[in-house]
């Protein structure tokens, strides 16, 4: 069920809904109108630790759908004008493990949730579109009573199509406070629900 939203956008009314069996098929036509994102790794990546082939397309795609139907994928679609328009994936620690293997990563907090994620069609990217994800993951994990959730930007300068991870900036404008280092230009960000 989508979520209404007031956010006027210059392509049309913003909206959001979570991935589920009953909006795979939204999520599948973005992800299918941009090549798989990334080439093909339909957001896999930091499902599992170890090696990857983010070319996998269908490999991929099965994958991902295989955890949205058992209830083990995460993630909020944004439309814009009722079209997908873009995807922030969230979801627990044990689901998204691939942080984990991080040479730098510590965790410090328990029962906590990750944001690894977003993607933004080309054609509606600097237009606010991943603030608006983040803020409709954040509720959506509100919902669910979750704690603490963690966060991964990057910063320098960066073409768009590389920024899946978002930027301090976009987690600072949503209450995250950074935590520490992840990596030469990533961070750790952390955002405690219950003290919002």
């Amino acid at each position: 069920m989508k979520q209404k939203s007031d956010g006027a956008h210059k392509h049309g009314k913003l909206t959001s809904a979570q991935l589920s069996a009953n909006t795979w098929q939204d999520f599948e036509k973005l992800f299918t109108a941009n090549g798989g994102v990334w080439g093909g790794c339909w957001c896999m990546f930091y499902h599992k630790p170890g090696d990857f082939d983010a070319g996998a397309y269908s490999q991929n795609k099965k994958a991902k759908q295989t955890l949205v139907t058992k209830g083990q994928a995460h993630g909020m679609i944004v439309y814009c004008g009722g079209d997908p328009a873009g995807w922030c994936q969230f979801g627990p620690r044990e689901e998204l493990p691939r942080i984990d293997g991080k040479r730098n990563y510590v965790p410090i907090f328990d029962d906590l949730w990750r944001v690894t994620c977003l993607f933004i069609a080309p054609r509606h990217r600097k237009l606010g579109l991943a603030g608006f994800a983040v803020k409709e993951a954040v509720k959506a994990m509100e919902k669910l009573k979750v704690k603490v959730v963690e966060a991964y930007p990057v910063e320098g300068e960066r073409a768009a199509r590389d920024l899946w991870m978002g930027t301090p900036n976009l987690f600072e404008g949503v209450g995250f406070k950074r935590i520490g280092p992840l990596g030469k230009s990533s961070w750790v960000y952390a955002l405690e629900l219950g003290r919002r």
